[in-house]
């Protein structure tokens, strides 16, 4: 199947489960080098990372993300 096939394929699919697909294909994905990520962008993560380790931050429940997602969306319109 070609890239453009699963495009296709795929393009029907709900918001929900293209999300899904799309979180797996790049998790699937090999970690970037160091040559792929500027020193800003990796201090970012390593702050991100540090403040859910400590507990001054709480993930989110993906569900809950997206319903937050789509509320700022209506205000939108």
């Amino acid at each position: 199947m070609s890239v453009a096939e699963f495009q296709k394929s795929v393009s029907g699919l709900p918001d929900k489960e293209r999300a899904k697909l799309a979180a797996w294909l790049l998790d699937s994905l090999p970690p970037s080098s160091g040559d792929d990520a500027d020193d800003e962008s990796t201090a970012e993560a390593a702050r991100r990372r540090e403040e859910l380790d400590s507990g001054r931050v709480h993930a989110v429940p993906s569900e809950q993300f997206w319903q937050d997602v789509d509320q700022e969306r209506k205000k939108w319109g």
